[in-house]
């Protein structure tokens, strides 16, 4: 692994851990082992460093679940599949899925919603637009619904993770929630 990647896996652990403002970039530095000067030769501020962590979690997050969705057409089981791989994404990568939490709920979202963040683009909306015209699913704002799966997934997740479940049960919980979140969604 090199200097770059090693500082931006102990900064996002550390974000998490200590928050975006009680996290000293001396610290991410010290942590990862370079100098503090290495640091900046990758980003030139702490800002960007945190902004740059956002976009490449969520570039890597859409990488994964486009590679493993088993069905690309607009039925319940491509929304099931995403829904599913996007679960387990978050499973897998609990500091990463914690970290964009945490930045969509700080300053730090709204700066970049203004300046270029385009959610379209999202794999979850793009389907969730087409199911929406094809009238598969109830004609609600997109956005709206691509809210109540985001909440689910996340709400999901922190149950999962808080209640320590056994693989089986997870899957059956997992299951229950996205027939739930269909029967209201679908049209």
């Amino acid at each position: 692994m090199g200097k770059k990647q090693h500082i931006i896996n102990t900064a996002t652990q550390l974000f998490v851990e200590l928050g975006f403002h009680g996290t000293a970039t001396s610290k991410i530095a010290q942590q990862a082992g370079v100098a503090n000067g290495t640091l900046f030769n990758y980003f030139k501020t702490k800002d960007e460093l945190i902004v740059t962590l956002y976009f490449s979690i969520l570039a890597e997050m859409d990488d994964y679940i486009i590679n493993r969705m088993t069905s690309q057409s607009i039925t319940k089981e491509s929304f099931q599949s995403l829904f599913f791989v996007t679960l387990f994404w978050s499973l897998d990568n609990r500091i990463q899925h914690q970290y964009v939490q945490q930045f969509n709920h700080s300053p730090y979202f709204q700066q970049v919603a203004t300046t270029g963040l385009n959610q379209e683009e999202h794999p979850l909306l793009i389907l969730i637009q087409n199911g929406i015209d094809l009238v598969l699913l109830k004609p609600l704002s997109a956005s709206f619904i691509f809210s109540l799966c985001t909440a689910q997934i996340n709400g999901l997740f922190n149950y999962i993770i808080a209640n320590d479940l056994a693989k089986e049960k997870q899957l059956e919980l997992i299951q229950e929630t996205f027939e739930m979140l269909w029967k209201m969604i679908e049209d």
